[in-house]
């Protein structure tokens, strides 16, 4: 997308050919960027942990391409209206889907956020109790201290002591 603007002579083919150029770019852009979305909302949707480093990297990448653009075009609006209308309608639909997607896709790591925060509460009260029932003392069959053992007890045969 590096594709240079001639802001002072835009009425020649060739300049309204690399203005389109430049916008037909930041649709691909955003149309990746879709596709890696709804990608990560498929891995988060599972419910299982997933690493997403892959996808994130890419993302960001293609997210800053995506900036640049608008950067651009906002600082010469003025070049970018002599592109097709069919190519800004282009752009415009692919943006106002980039922008359900990215919604979608922040409501979906909200969920696995809180997901994997249950998880972790889980796990951790899961600890405590194990670490609060062997804190508590054994008293065997006539009330005296039981031995505890490092190791679980079984009525079948096992580790012995």
């Amino acid at each position: 997308m590096n594709t240079e603007l001639n802001t002072t002579m835009v009425h020649s083919e060739r300049d309204i050919k690399r203005i389109e150029n430049a916008i037909d770019n930041a649709i691909e852009v955003a149309d990746e960027l879709i596709r890696i979305a709804g990608e990560e909302n498929l891995r988060l949707e599972s419910g299982r942990p997933t690493s997403l480093d892959d996808l994130l990297v890419r993302k960001q990448k293609l997210a800053s391409e995506f900036d640049s653009f608008f950067k651009r075009f906002k600082a010469e609006r003025e070049v970018f209206l002599y592109a097709s209308e069919e190519k800004f309608n282009n752009l415009q639909d692919r943006i106002q889907i980039l922008a359900q997607s990215f919604m979608e896709n922040a409501s979906q790591l909200s969920r696995a956020m809180s997901a994997n925060e249950r998880r972790i509460n889980a796990i951790m009260r899961a600890i405590r109790d194990k670490q609060d029932a062997s804190a508590l003392p054994s008293y065997g069959a006539a009330g005296q201290g039981a031995r505890s053992t490092p190791y679980a007890a079984s009525l079948k045969g096992g580790r012995k002591a």
